[in-house]
């Protein structure tokens, strides 16, 4: 009778763990509002997101985004509060507090300008920045040369949009914004003033997209693998090239951005009216790590 009672209980401590490893998990995900990649007011909330989440799905488990201010978001997470935090550039200092997967796509980080100005910068050349005041947003990673360079003239404030604003002003000559984030907010937020502001080309950096997982969480360094695995799959079956082209990123960009921009011939409209929706595509600086993941 004992051993019989004893393989009941063993039974159903095995489903219940079965039905436990079935469910998945939750994972408490802090980031930030950060268009189009993420955001609490767009669909699927953001690509970022809808990449994540169906990584995470092939092993059963998904996320839950908590919106919080950058700083503090990347704070809280390096202390373990979180699972995870995303979408994040990597940098020597968040290497050692934090582990990566693949990554979930790529960003294009430049300078936008005023176009009645056309400032004669080269954004990979930092000595012609000397002259201007330049935007940046506190604790953002940018590129690498650019921030350990104390030369130059940099004004601090908390968000995107605020130097996007302050650029429209004439506050600021310059600002550090990734390229379809900056067309996102001035499309959400000034519409008829966006045709004002362009984006540099070079991009100072293009800059691939993680999620940093903390190593002060014990199981940290499985959940990376763990998402690096689900990454892996979305690549190799097409489906991030997929989520990346139904985003339609480049609709976005104003008009003359679209006309001017390296991937405009592979970037055809799909109508000859004035500022045609793009067909969706998969843009290649968007995935330029894949080339190394074959």
């Amino acid at each position: 009778m004992g051993h019989s009672l004893l393989a009941l209980r063993t039974a159903c401590l095995c489903l219940a763990l079965l039905g436990a490893i079935a469910q998945g998990q939750t994972l408490r995900v802090a980031t930030l509002e950060w268009a189009p990649y993420v955001g609490s007011d767009l669909p699927g909330n953001g690509l970022a997101s809808r990449i994540l989440n169906e990584a995470l799905a092939l092993n059963g488990d998904k996320a839950e985004l908590v919106f919080l201010p950058w700083q503090r978001a990347l704070n809280e997470t390096r202390e373990g509060r979180f699972d995870a935090l995303m979408p994040a550039y990597l940098s020597p200092d968040r290497s050692q507090d934090f582990y990566t997967s693949m990554p979930l796509l790529d960003s294009q980080l430049g300078f936008f300008r005023r176009r009645d100005r056309a400032l004669p910068i080269n954004p990979r050349d930092l000595d012609t920045l000397r002259p201007y005041r330049i935007g940046v947003v506190r604790g953002y990673v940018n590129q690498e040369g650019f921030d350990a360079a104390d030369f130059l003239n940099k004004d601090v404030v908390s968000s995107d949009w605020q130097n996007l604003e302050k650029l429209l002003r004439g506050r600021i000559d310059l600002a550090v914004v990734d390229r379809y984030t900056g067309y996102q907010l001035l499309s959400q937020n000034a519409p008829a003033l966006r045709e004002q502001l362009e984006f540099v080309d070079p991009p100072l950096e293009v800059k691939p997209l993680y999620v940093l997982v903390p190593k002060k969480r014990a199981e940290g360094e499985a959940l990376a693998a763990s998402l690096d695995r689900g990454l892996r799959t979305l690549r190799r079956s097409g489906r991030l090239q997929q989520l990346i082209a139904e985003a339609r990123l480049d609709t976005a960009m104003n008009s003359r951005e679209v006309a001017t921009h390296p991937l405009a011939e592979q970037l055809p409209a799909t109508g000859d009216q004035h500022g045609a929706a793009l067909t969706p595509r998969t843009p290649p600086d968007l995935l330029s790590w894949q080339a190394s993941l074959l």
